[in-house]
């Protein structure tokens, strides 16, 4: 079960309550799977060999409040690292991290939504776009964008959900049997009505296809997991607890009534079969990472 999250592009619609709720859960999900980001920059660094000069500037694209954006400031320690999100909101957060740890000269934000806005930055080194590319309708023309972006040497790692991410087991002492398949079947009507609803939306293709309709020639491509089994540490229940509740509004046209109440007591902090309190309760997420240069 996992249900997407806007980085603040312009489909959503989001008071400040609710940006404020989704910059808790990024923040709480970014900092367990922050591997993703880190083991991905110890592979740039590989691809780019040896003898490469040192990454200058760095892209974080969709970069929501922050995290990942400090972790690629940490991990290219001559670079000045520019976090893009077309939320105001995330982008204060980001500053705030930024400065939190002693980053904040080398962290800079820009606010923008893709493919616009970024027509005046200097060419890049290195391009992170984690999660965000599905949430843009014309996702190969944004990648030519970004494609103008860098550097001749510089590569592009994008980051896509490789399978859906889980947080609970198959049987469940709570509501009808078969929740997870029907959680899987209403995200998918809702990530297709997200992606229907996008300005200039098209076809999505799989990743490999669409950066070289863009002009990039793929270098490597991976599947990235990481899972964390009970008994679970605090933030790692807390990501669980925070993804149940965003599926239950999230998804909330799209379930039953009985698979609604399911949500209720699985998101209830005071109930005893809530995921507060499970002991059956795990996180296993994928990403699809490709990186790729200039063609």
């Amino acid at each position: 079960m996992g249900a997407h999250q806007p980085h603040g592009h312009g489909h959503v619609h989001l008071d400040e309550a609710d940006w404020e709720a989704l910059a808790v859960h990024a923040e709480l999900e970014g900092e367990l799977l922050l591997s993703f980001v880190t083991d991905t920059i110890h592979w740039i660094e590989e691809l780019r060999g040896p003898d490469a000069a040192p990454v200058r500037r760095v892209l974080d694209i969709g970069s929501g409040p922050g995290v990942g954006t400090c972790e690629l400031a940490r991990g290219f320690p001559d670079a000045h690292v520019v976090a893009v999100d077309g939320s105001p909101a995330m982008l204060e957060r980001a500053t705030r991290r930024a400065a939190a740890h002693g980053l904040e000269r080398r962290v800079s934000t820009r606010l923008a939504e893709l493919p616009a806005g970024l027509d005046d930055l200097d060419p890049v080194d290195v391009i992170w776009a984690s999660m965000s590319l599905h949430h843009i309708g014309d996702e190969t023309g944004a990648l030519r964008v970004l494609r103008g972006l860098l550097a001749p040497s510089g590569l592009l790692a994008v980051a896509e959900i490789a399978e859906p991410m889980r947080v609970l087991p198959d049987e469940l002492d709570v509501g009808p049997p078969g929740l997870l398949d029907r959680l899987d079947r209403a995200e998918s009507e809702w990530f297709a009505s997200m992606r229907a609803g996008l300005t200039g939306t098209t076809p999505s293709a799989d990743l490999t296809s669409t950066l070289t309709a863009a002009g990039f020639a793929v270098v490597g491509t991976r599947i990235a997991r990481q899972r964390f089994d009970p008994p679970l540490s605090e933030p790692a229940r807390d990501v669980v607890v925070e993804r149940i509740g965003r599926a239950r509004h999230q998804l909330e046209d799209r379930l039953s009534v009985d698979d609604l109440h399911t949500l209720d007591v699985l998101s209830d902090p005071d109930d005893p079969r809530g995921a507060a309190h499970r002991a059956d309760v795990f996180v296993a997420a994928s990403r699809q990472i490709v990186v790729a240069r200039i063609a």
